[in-house]
């Protein structure tokens, strides 16, 4: 009987121990966590980036082989729209493929905003009281994010622009006027240099590589995304929380892109946090 049961014991250690490295197997890294020691004021880089990471593993973990806890706002409005069948939105089936998961939607500005909250750590409830304060409840955008950086954490802004940008003229006069960043109808932001996208690239990539993060957005807050080094990362709004619903053709949810090969959009703000000298 002690036999018996000693073997029953190993066995199941023999399965534990099978289906944890199955499951090793199967997960993978699709953005490495971060492992650079933090050198910033006030802000955690190694934190913000570790935030994505996570969210980007979890996505692209279970994109192809079932449902991600997190959807595009686009994506959703339009799968609200469709139907499977009489009673069956799209939306209506991921919610039942789903049930078990606390699901998120997804669109640039979120995105960027789960970031910044996990480096800012305690920081973040006097940021959101600042933004409050000026915008009410309205919600972030790019440009008034990238202001309360700028104006009460001593963040560092460049401009990035190319000469195809419909605002190029402007915002050169603009630079050389005030050195600022005009935002129509709304506070500008100061800027520490202008960059040509075209003719500078290699020192746009120098100055990139030196910063883990960065909070950018792009001609007039269009567009919200945040840099890791020389990459651009951004969610894109009508990515689906799984390759059911959509087909193989399609940009998922969220995408990584060589900052100098970003050619959206023409004008470019980053902001950078402060550094330990």
């Amino acid at each position: 009987m002690l036999k018996t049961y000693t073997k029953l014991i190993l066995l199941f250690f023999i399965f534990q121990s099978c289906t944890s490295s199955n499951k090793k197997d199967t997960y993978k890294i699709f953005t490495p966590l971060s492992t650079t020691k933090n050198n910033c004021i006030g802000f955690n880089s190694t934190k913000a980036i570790n935030k994505v990471a996570e969210i980007e593993n979890e996505y692209f973990n279970n994109y192809k082989k079932s449902v991600s806890k997190y959807y595009g706002t686009v994506w959703a409005k339009n799968a609200k729209q469709n139907f499977i069948n009489d009673s069956m939105s799209v939306f209506d089936d991921y919610k039942k493929e789903s049930k078990k998961l606390k699901t998120n939607k997804m669109h640039c500005t979120i995105y960027g905003m789960k970031a910044l909250k996990a480096g800012l750590g305690s920081n973040f409830l006097e940021f959101e009281k600042r933004h409050k304060k000026i915008w009410k409840n309205k919600g972030y955008a790019g440009w008034s994010v990238a202001y309360i950086l700028t104006k009460y954490y001593n963040w560092k802004a460049i401009l990035i622009l190319s000469k195809k940008s419909p605002e190029y003229a402007l915002c050169i006069k603009n630079f050389k006027k005030d050195k600022k960043y005009h935002v129509y109808k709304q506070p500008d932001i100061p800027i520490e240099k202008v960059f040509d996208f075209d003719d500078d690239k290699k020192q746009i990539e120098n100055l990139l590589k030196l910063h883990e993060f960065g909070w950018g957005f792009s001609y007039q807050g269009w567009h919200t995304w945040i840099t890791r080094y020389d990459k651009l990362k951004e969610c894109n709004w009508a990515g689906s929380p799984s390759i059911k619903y959509t087909n193989k053709t399609a940009k998922p949810l969220f995408i990584k892109t060589k900052f100098i090969e970003f050619y959206d959009y023409e004008s470019h703000v980053i902001v950078f946090p402060p550094r330990k000298k």
